[in-house]
């Protein structure tokens, strides 16, 4: 994959992110209970974008080192949920923090474990 397309999944991801969390409350909770989706999803979704963005930047051609790719995604986690301050009825929460955290080391695990099982073949 080119440098480019793998700048451009990743800046989609944040901006997936970055909208998700100034959504208001009111719009979170009406769009959860249109789609009859469970109250958990929102923290799935962050889940899935961490790790996303982890293999994004860990993998080739950007190939970050681990530890620039959880300062980063600790960073980034802070940072979201310091801005949910500025949506109406949102608050941030560390647990969210741990659940960001918790979606970038599965994102690096799943390249370690690809990586093994690519060499044992």
């Amino acid at each position: 994959m080119k440098r480019q397309i793998s700048l451009l999944l990743v800046c989609l991801q944040l901006l997936a992110l970055l909208i998700g969390t100034q959504m208001s409350g009111a719009w979170r909770a009406e769009g959860l209970q249109l789609l009859h989706a469970p109250s958990y999803i929102s923290s799935l979704a962050h889940f899935v974008l961490f790790a996303g963005m982890a293999v994004g930047v860990a993998m080739r051609p950007m190939s970050w080192p681990v530890l620039r790719v959880l300062a980063a995604a600790l960073a980034l986690a802070l940072s979201t949920e310091a801005f949910q301050f500025f949506a109406t009825e949102r608050h941030p929460r560390l647990r969210d923090v741990g659940i960001d955290l918790a979606g970038a080391v599965a994102g690096l695990v799943l390249i370690r474990l690809g990586s093994m099982f690519s060499r044992s073949r």
